[in-house]
């Protein structure tokens, strides 16, 4: 599957009033009563809105297809309704990703905790109360246009701050951009965009097929299994080729359905990736679980350097993962780094000691004047602790060994 550039982002905070737009119409209610969204009617965002949209303009109404991995819906984007646009959808037929679910997971189409079948208001809006009083964690609508659709939305929900069950929704996963937009908003300024003009280079890119892991910064094509990872007909790894760089590897479209598997294999304390089952999509996978628990354990810093933009931040492998398929998941086998410690450490520009102190290898160095001061800093630094899994002496001890 190819990542698709975006052109346009929309993220919705799920306060009250998205809860009641998307919960569905109530009889005898007078607050369940919409099949939209409101947007705004600022001149920054309509200009940005037909930009994106630009059959909307004069039209009154463009119809929408609204989509998700599984599924579609039609609806409607209105150019004014009353004083602004709206988005809208059949009556009371909200699309399934911006609904509640009583037991959302990974591989459901919902991921907002709630019961979705409360027939009067009173009900509806105490499920509303119960989800910020849970713990759940504050969801966002999220609405994605890509450029060569002209009458598509991709629809998800990511979460702020989710309980540990649904870490594999959060927001914290997902770009820089988004969660940008995301602190934007507000109980009184729900809504938050953003247009990437389509006569500039396009810098996110979106995977339509992943429901938790769509988002890449690059338009990654990801062979497929008949394929393989070098042209071959089995899909699976050549163990000396891409399997080592974890820089490529978190470019890798991962699937939804091993992440949830691999999660809960890494939480078990298994941390095997056998050859025998690991394609081109595993290795994706298999990073973004480790990635997840390496970055979360150096509190999503660089050990090193500690810089902090998420984009610069790799999971390294201590003993590479083609070395050993045992350890490929084990969080003490991965320390934080940023993209030229990642990439000075898996070439041996940097030794790492068992007390974590950091030697800078310049005889390797040679003649690289500008590499010699870019590194020179961290000779004889310490790397910054974790808060769980520090690195384990007998894997660092393989690694000066390899």
């Amino acid at each position: 599957m190819n990542a698709k550039a975006v052109e346009w982002i929309l993220v919705v905070r799920y306060g009250s009033s998205a809860h009641r737009a998307t919960y569905g119409r109530l009889s005898g209610s007078s607050k369940y009563t919409k099949d939209y969204i409101q947007l705004y009617r600022s001149k920054g965002f309509l200009d940005d809105l037909n930009a994106a949209f630009p059959g909307l303009a004069g039209a009154g109404a463009l119809g929408l297809t609204y989509k998700w991995p599984s599924g579609s819906a039609e609806g409607k984007l209105l150019e004014r309704s009353a004083d602004r646009p709206h988005l809208a959808w059949e009556t009371n037929r909200a699309p399934p990703p911006w609904r509640m679910l009583l037991n959302p997971s990974v591989s459901s189409v919902e991921t907002i905790k709630g019961n979705p079948s409360h027939s009067n208001e009173a009900d509806a809006d105490a499920e509303y109360d119960g989800l910020l009083s849970s713990g759940f964690g504050q969801p966002f609508l999220i609405a994605i246009k890509l450029r060569d659709e002209s009458d598509a939305l991709h629809l998800r929900v990511l979460i702020e701050n989710p309980e540990a069950a649904f870490n594999w929704a959060s927001l914290g996963n997902a770009p820089t951009t988004i969660q940008e937009l995301a602190a934007e908003t507000s109980d009184q300024t729900a809504l938050a965009w953003k247009l990437f003009p389509a006569n500039e280079m396009p810098t996110l890119y979106f995977d339509t097929s992943s429901k938790i892991a769509p988002w890449h910064n690059a338009p990654v094509a990801v062979p497929t299994a008949s394929e393989g990872a070098s042209g071959g007909s089995q899909g699976h790894f050549d163990s000396q080729t891409i399997v080592d760089s974890d820089f490529v590897a978190e470019t890798l479209l991962p699937s939804d359905e091993e992440v949830s598997a691999l999660e809960s294999h890494l939480n078990s304390g298994n941390y095997e990736v056998p050859d025998s089952t690991a394609t081109v999509k595993t290795r994706g996978s298999a990073q973004r679980v480790f990635a997840n628990a390496v970055k979360g354990n150096y509190g999503w810093k660089c050990a090193l350097t500690g810089i902090s933009s998420k984009e610069f931040l790799i999971a390294s492998h201590i003993v590479p993962w083609s070395a050993d398929e045992k350890i490929r998941l084990d969080p003490s086998n991965g320390i934080c780094l940023s993209v030229l410690a990642d990439r000075a450490f898996e070439y041996s520009y940097l030794i790492i000691h068992d007390d974590s102190t950091v030697e800078v290898n310049w005889k390797k160095i040679g003649d690289d004047s500008e590499l010699r001061t870019q590194l020179a800093a961290y000779d004889g630094a310490k790397l910054n602790s974790p808060k769980s899994h520090p690195p384990k002496i007998e894997y660092l001890n393989r690694r000066r060994n390899l």
